[in-house]
């Protein structure tokens, strides 16, 4: 009885299990069941199509550039005119392109930083990515001679002066003049002869840039490289009031040595290389972008 009621009490179990599957194979040929399974792919396709068409499409609203406006005009006092507002566009729409692109790749997973950090990283993989070559001499050389401009070495001038302020009572001017008119030949210098300057009476081998940080964009500043050698001339004007100038020896603008400055070429050379790379590698990645600029055509 045992063997016989066994069978009997697994028919059931195995009766259901074929019918299931009967059933499945019935589905399966119904024209509907694959009518609904074509419409699931389709659907699940064209999201991922639309999540891939979102990273690369970046729309520029008014009420994002009006906020682009107010942060300029809350860190420098006034608000930027059209030139600097469309500069300021621009540079956001580049910052967005390496933003999603980094995130695109990860860059952005367990950093708290988010926009600028991800934009850096971008830029960083971006230069390693494209790092230039190390240059030859002739290449440095070649480079040197096609930018002499960046190699010339400033004017410069080693002088003394005698100050006559505009506070001391009289003609400062006129005092200054009347001085000059005593200075004997062959003296270099005589502070004693002015008032007392808050700075320096003695200068040597300053460039024009150094000596406008002291006096000015003054004729004082304009004549020490102006006036005549070795001897006393004046008075010129600064913001400080009258001076009388004895220049000691001035050199003239030169373009400096190639071996001079063969370290500086050497860096100026690979900045303007990697400049050059990461512009063609970030233009290559944008094109991959849309742009839509609602906000052409509208104020902020």
């Amino acid at each position: 009885m045992t063997t016989e009621s066994a069978p009997g009490r697994m028919m059931p179990a195995a009766s259901g299990l074929a019918a299931a599957r009967g059933l499945l194979r019935c589905v399966a040929r119904e024209p509907l069941t694959h009518f609904i399974l074509f419409g699931f792919v389709l659907f699940i396709l064209s999201r991922i199509y639309d999540e891939q068409q979102n990273v690369y499409r970046i729309v520029v609203t008014p009420a994002h550039v009006a906020q682009l406006a107010r942060s300029y005009a809350l860190q420098f006092g006034a608000p930027p005119d059209p030139v600097a507002l469309e500069a300021l566009v621009e540079r956001d729409i580049h910052d967005e392109v390496l933003f999603r692109q980094g995130v695109a790749l990860g860059l952005d997973q367990g950093d708290e930083i988010v926009r600028r950090r991800v934009v850096q990283k971008s830029q960083f993989l971006m230069q390693d990515l494209n790092a230039p070559a190390e240059p030859s001499d002739a290449q440095m050389l070649a480079y040197y001679k096609a930018h002499e401009s960046r190699y010339v070495t400033p004017p410069r001038v080693t002088f003394s002066h005698i100050y006559f302020s505009l506070d001391n009572g009289g003609d400062a001017e006129a005092r200054a003049r009347g001085v000059l008119a005593k200075l004997p030949a062959g003296l270099h210098r005589a502070p004693d002869k002015g008032d007392v300057f808050p700075d320096l009476y003695d200068f040597a081998a300053y460039e024009p840039e150094q000596v406008q940080r002291l006096f000015g964009r003054t004729p004082m500043s304009d004549a020490v490289f102006k006036a005549p050698v070795g001897k006393w001339s004046g008075p010129y004007l600064s913001g400080y009031g009258w001076h009388l100038i004895h220049i000691d020896a001035r050199s003239p603008a030169a373009l400096a040595p190639f071996k001079d400055v063969k370290d500086r070429v050497h860096v100026d050379y690979l900045q303007d290389a990697q400049d050059r790379a990461n512009k063609a590698a970030f233009d290559d990645l944008a094109r991959r972008f849309t742009v839509i600029r609602e906000d052409q055509g509208q104020a902020p």
